[in-house]
């Protein structure tokens, strides 16, 4: 049957596992303007589901690009990424990773 997952409803900065099953996993995520992920490679597939503000991605040595509510972001796995909030309210997403072999 059907299984119910939580996520936190805040204006916090927030980053939590909604679940994990297999090779497949989600995080809610909520970042303060300002706040920077170091760049690091992905380790799995992922997709990014921009729920409110806008997020910036510096994806392999390209320039920084602009992502806003609305949009879904696809990153393969391996790819150099630095993903951050430039703009001047919180940034709201969903992150869903595929790891697979």
């Amino acid at each position: 049957m059907e299984k119910v997952y939580q996520y936190t409803i805040t204006d916090q900065e927030i980053f939590e596992n909604v679940f994990k099953h297999e090779k497949l996993l989600m995080n809610h995520v909520i970042l303060p303007p300002g706040k920077v992920f170091p760049k690091h490679p992905t380790d799995a597939i992922v997709y990014i589901l921009i729920i409110k503000g806008q997020l910036s991605a510096e994806i392999e040595n390209n320039t920084l690009k602009t992502y806003r509510a609305g949009q879904l972001v696809n990153i393969p796995k391996g790819v150099s990424t630095q993903l951050s909030n430039r703009g001047n309210e919180s940034l709201e997403l969903f992150v869903v990773k595929y790891e697979y072999d």
